[in-house]
């Protein structure tokens, strides 16, 4: 059997059991005492966590941003996963076609790879090529693997961030005074956040 493919069946069969772990860890809520909740008139309560949104999207790519309600993430996450996991598998495979011509040592002058015949003194060269590019893909997996850990750190921790339409400024004129001068008029201008 493909060891690839049995590799891809144990981290799908260990990841589900780490989620559904991190699912009964963190999202049960614990037995809350009788006393009732009281909250001070214009207090805000801020209840969204960035330390559970980065270890639900270290747990699995995604869940973070479903923790901060950006579900329109979770498609771009897999999308470009996706398509990294199959250019990892697809050099990977064409990787070891090319060592295993070069590790025969054939005589002949022109080798079939793939129906295409590929002269012996190009072996060594594709062989090369797919390794390269084999190991990009495995660094932009890693890379979107990252980035979707440190997307919902950003998220979580602008989660509460006041975005209001007040944006506003103001001109306004004023006596500008300062020790051992006389008095100018100037402007000042105030800008509301």
């Amino acid at each position: 059997m493909n060891p690839f493919y049995l590799l891809t069946r144990k981290f799908l069969f260990y990841g589900n059991c780490i989620f559904v772990a991190a699912l009964l860890i963190f999202i049960a809520e614990p037995a809350k005492s009788q006393e009732p909740d009281t909250v001070a008139v214009g207090t805000v309560v801020h209840n969204h966590n960035p330390r559970k949104a980065v270890l639900f999207s270290a747990l699995l790519p995604g869940m973070g941003q479903v923790y901060n309600q950006k579900y329109w993430k979770v498609p771009v996450i897999y999308g470009a996963g996706g398509a990294f996991a199959y250019f990892v598998g697809f050099n990977q495979l064409k990787y070891k076609k090319f060592r295993d011509a070069v590790a025969n040592g054939t005589q002949d002058e022109v080798v079939l790879i793939d129906g295409r015949y590929i002269p012996s003194e190009n072996l060594e060269r594709g062989m090369n090529y797919y390794r390269r590019y084999r190991d990009i893909s495995v660094l932009g997996l890693g890379a979107i693997y990252l980035l979707n850990i440190i997307d919902a750190m950003i998220d979580a921790s602008f989660f509460y961030y006041d975005v209001s339409d007040d944006l506003s400024m103001q001109l306004q004129p004023v006596m500008i005074t300062a020790p051992g001068t006389t008095a100018a008029l100037g402007f000042q201008i105030n800008i509301g956040f």
